[in-house]
């Protein structure tokens, strides 16, 4: 079956991966073939739920909603959030009612082009008689609003270049689905790239994605120092995200039987979402990442002191969660951000958030290890050239004196290289060198 096929694994044991791409669901692993046989037809199943194929007058809206019901089960609660805003507040407004096969690759041109204008706005009168507030000009109703007395002449406002990303990739794929269904034989959005591919467009992509940023070895010391005093136990969570790499969402739903502490090996299986729910990780893949020393001393000092609370069902079985509420959940996400930037505000630190610990972790691991195939397993990176391309430019610059290799003959090259041949470090070598920060 051409959705199907048998991955064997470097332990010699077989999986099976069912593509589900074209359904928005990736390509989970199973470790049977009727597992992986039940899921494809499951898939096949939900999207049959949807709209009618053929159908030649279904609007953008219909469709739309269509593709976020059958998206549901396979995407993150933000991602869907994400989504959803991004179609209530830019999309649906122009393309809405308007029927899918009349929605052409110039009138996504032309509203993606608009998108990335200026917007005039104008102050309106607010509930606080102080503060006005900022509105889009077209959107000022004059028989609900009150414009405020002072005006700046010209003011306009302008939507980022990642915003702007986020409308087109909301549009092209509610188009896929609709392709998908066999309603428009061709996605409009796919063919409005021309735009993308001058010097001008690349070097404001570049721009529109965030570098990673890095925490100093100065400002690590300055809140888990603050924190061991004042909040212990966003220390302990801190210093695992600066020694795992774990995603924040996957801490949260990390569990004390997902941690061995005679091999010095954590477990990573679920996620845990922005409302308290489980799922798998980003990449739909488990993966066991290698504790350091200090990490395990910790872990190990917090499972000890720690009051044992109920244990929550992550899906596949019961397990007390290393972080969580007094009632057993998973901490909550948004009330952990703010203890994090209240951190943040007593060290006078700014410009960071709590992902940026995954950054730490794999820049500094990347600039002692240099192994770009081990730091993209400990992080659950789906390539090694995932890692390359978001942390390349973290490295310290290389020797200039390697060009000289160039001048050498290939004896003396040979002769070079054998002199020079170090053994590869182990991957507990490597981990603890994470404690020498």
């Amino acid at each position: 079956m051409e959705h199907i096929r048998k991955i064997v694994q470097r332990s010699g044991n077989p999986i099976w991966q069912v593509n589900l791409r074209k359904y928005l669901l990736g390509r989970p692993q199973f470790e049977t073939k009727e597992a992986a046989e039940a899921a494809l037809a499951d898939a096949i199943k939900k999207r049959g739920a949807g709209l009618n194929p053929g159908r030649r007058d279904v609007t953008f809206a219909e469709q739309a909603e269509a593709f976020l019901a059958n998206a549901a089960d396979g995407l993150a609660e933000k991602t869907l959030r994400s989504y959803r805003g991004q179609l209530n507040v830019h999309i649906l407004p122009r393309f809405g009612k308007r029927r899918v096969i009349e929605i052409s690759t110039p009138m996504v041109k032309v509203f993606l082009t608009e998108k990335r204008q200026p917007i005039p706005t104008c102050k309106i009168v607010s509930a606080d008689p102080k503060k006005p507030r900022v509105i889009d000009a077209a959107a000022f109703d004059a028989a609900t609003m009150k414009k405020w007395p002072e005006q700046d002449a010209g003011a306009t406002r302008k939507l980022s270049a990642t915003t702007v990303r986020l409308i087109r990739a909301t549009l092209s794929v509610v188009f896929q689905s609709a392709v998908d269904d066999r309603i428009v034989d061709r996605n409009p959005v796919a063919s409005a790239r021309t735009s993308e591919r001058g010097r001008k467009a690349k070097a404001a992509n570049r721009v529109a994605v965030a570098k990673e940023r890095v925490f100093t070895e100065a400002q690590q010391a300055a809140l888990l120092s603050w924190c061991s005093v004042r909040d212990t136990e966003l220390h302990d969570l801190l210093f695992l995200l600066l020694r795992s790499g774990l995603r924040p969402g996957e801490c949260r739903a990390l569990g004390w039987c997902d941690v061995d502490f005679t091999r010095r090996k954590i477990r990573v299986d679920f996620s845990a979402g922005d409302k308290g729910t489980f799922g798998p990780t980003k990449t739909g893949l488990g993966r066991t990442v290698d504790m350091s020393p200090a990490l395990a001393d910790v872990l190990r000092l917090r499972m000890l002191k720690r009051t044992k609370r109920a244990p929550v069902d992550r899906g596949e079985g019961m397990a007390e969660l290393i972080f969580s509420n007094p009632s057993g959940t998973p901490l909550d996400e948004s009330r952990l951000r703010k203890r994090f930037d209240l951190a943040m505000d007593e060290k006078a630190i700014t410009a960071h958030v709590l992902y940026d610990a995954r950054h730490t972790y794999a820049s500094t691991l990347l600039a002692r290890c240099r192994d770009f195939v081990y730091v993209a397993a400990q992080m659950g990176h789906a390539s090694p050239k995932t890692t390359m391309d978001h942390y390349a430019h973290l490295l310290p610059g290389v020797d200039q004196s390697y060009a000289n290799f160039l001048d050498e003959s290939e004896a003396d090259w040979q002769r070079f290289g054998s002199d020079a041949h170090q053994t590869p470090k182990k991957p507990e070598t490597i981990a603890k060198t994470l404690d020498s920060i």
